[in-house]
């Protein structure tokens, strides 16, 4: 019987593997084909007319995902993903559809249409959701994630006889800049790695030194988790965001500071963030004071020309309301910025923004309240 069971299972797990040699065979041609394309145009520039498509993006799906398996990912449940992906992003992962991704735009959070070129900070930033696998990347070329060279010899050759310029679509005759002329590409692709790895260990693995490479790797992702997408629960990373965007003197520095207090959402919801007044009220006395002084004048001199009056006085009017319960020695700190009737009416009309105590607390600083000593004038 034993016998029989091993005849059995060895044409078995001869099939699993022969399927999955098909798979890896499909793949790296595939890979190889978009790849050629990729080398003959060179690095992504403003002169490069290579489209960057789903094809370009979807290469690069098996490399991305082994490289976060070699380096011990996680990958989270469905349920985990999706809980998280609406927590950080805002965004609602529908098991229903038949998309295998969703765009995140860092640069326009309301724009949902997916942009295969690489990231550029300037012009491009976005990750892609993985729906099917539980992960984020953003579109690279796949010179920015494996050694082309060593992989595929025959390609790297052949990069050396191309063309070294090529003709713009004005007529123009621009140079090439291929890369194997980026002195800095084994370094580049290293951090690229580092920098998939480190964000969804981050993010889906609860990983503190993820956290910190991060910080000193990766600062512009991580401010636009808090400043564009309002994410705030991480105690650490609101932390660390504050204390870069604390008010000095500058216009764009309260304009960034506001950031971190408040959110628009794409259905043109305005949220104040609860959360970051609770963990200002937690700190200690120094610190406090630090942040407390920026919340005032913020308080004080905000305003948004993009913004409705409306918009703007529910910002105020809800970062006075938490400014000042805060602490008690805020009772007269904050709504001295908004005791115009403009700002009365306003206020009533809209309920009190629904806070039981908002309007006890409006009406005693605003007919009660004076300045004092230390106060922002």
């Amino acid at each position: 019987m034993r016998y029989k069971i091993l005849i059995i299972f060895i044409p078995v797990l001869l099939n699993s593997c022969n399927g999955q040699n098909k798979d890896i065979s499909k793949n790296n041609n595939q890979m190889k084909i978009i790849l050629k394309n990729q080398l003959e145009y060179g690095v992504p520039n403003y002169s490069n007319p290579y489209n960057y498509t789903i094809s370009d993006f979807e290469a690069i799906i098996p490399l991305t995902k082994q490289e976060l398996k070699n380096r011990g990912f996680k990958f989270p449940t469905d349920n985990d993903f999706a809980d998280r992906i609406n927590s950080i992003f805002r965004r609602v992962l529908n098991s229903k559809s038949d998309s295998k991704y969703i765009y995140v735009n860092f640069l326009n959070k309301c724009d949902r249409d997916f942009i295969y070129f690489p990231n550029n900070i300037y012009d491009y930033f976005g990750v892609f959701v993985i729906k099917n696998d539980n992960y984020i990347t953003e579109s690279f070329a796949i010179p920015q994630l494996i050694d082309y060279q060593k992989k595929f010899p025959d390609l790297a050759n052949g990069e050396n006889l191309l063309p070294k310029t090529f003709i713009y679509e004005n007529g123009e005759e621009v140079s090439k800049y291929f890369w194997k002329d980026d002195k800095n590409l084994m370094q580049r692709r290293q951090q690229n790695i580092e920098t998939l790895v480190n964000r969804n260990k981050y993010l889906f693995n609860d990983n503190k030194a993820s956290l910190v490479w991060l910080k000193f790797h990766d600062e512009y992702f991580l401010e636009q988790l808090v400043k564009t997408f309002g994410y705030v629960k991480d105690q650490d990373l609101l932390k660390w965001v504050l204390d870069k965007n604390l008010i000095k003197i500058a216009d764009e520095d309260l304009q960034e500071f506001g950031k971190i207090l408040w959110t628009k959402t794409c259905d043109n919801n305005i949220i104040v963030h609860k959360e970051v007044f609770d963990f200002i009220a937690k700190q200690d006395k120094t610190t406090f004071k630090n942040y407390n002084l920026s919340l005032r004048v913020f308080a004080e001199d905000f305003k948004d020309d993009n913004l409705s009056f409306s918009e703007v006085a529910k910002i105020k009017a809800l970062v006075c309301y938490y400014g000042t319960k805060m602490t008690d020695d805020n009772l007269f700190s904050y709504f001295f910025n908004v005791r115009d009737q403009k700002y009365e009416e306003e206020f009533k009309k809209n309920n009190y923004y629904n806070l039981p105590d908002f309007k006890e607390i409006y009406e005693l600083t605003r007919k009660g309240g004076i300045s004092l000593p230390g106060e922002i004038e």
